[in-house]
């Protein structure tokens, strides 16, 4: 059962796009289960804006429809000052550090970006 959590701390727009396509990718070749959290830096990419924030915008549908869940780090967030309506797109504000941990303990491969 492979299951990954993809850690998007960068706000440089080569790794955010790359995240996002390894992200759809490991659901293509047959993932169980892929989860992305935005943290640090990362907000950013979140953040409308921010123009690093449309590579999220084009891929939300394909992101959606893989079942691909995104988590907006709450104290990014603050430290970034991006408020909630700011966010692009999110499935859940929570903090990255549980985000990270619970999913370790879940078995999750982690990957940072």
């Amino acid at each position: 059962m492979a299951k990954f959590l993809l850690v998007v701390k960068s706000q440089d727009q080569l790794n955010v796009n790359t995240a996002v396509n390894v992200a759809q990718g490991l659901k293509m070749m047959g993932a169980d289960d892929v989860k992305m959290v935005f943290l640090g830096p990362g907000i950013t990419a979140l953040n409308k804006k921010n123009d690093v924030s449309q590579i999220v915008n084009k891929a939300q549908e394909n992101l959606k429809k893989m079942n691909i869940t995104v988590y907006a780090c709450e104290m990014a967030m603050k430290n970034y000052n991006v408020n909630k309506e700011d966010l692009i797109y999110f499935n859940e504000i929570s903090k990255g550090a549980d985000v990270i941990v619970k999913f370790a303990n879940e078995g999750y491969q982690i990957l940072t970006f």
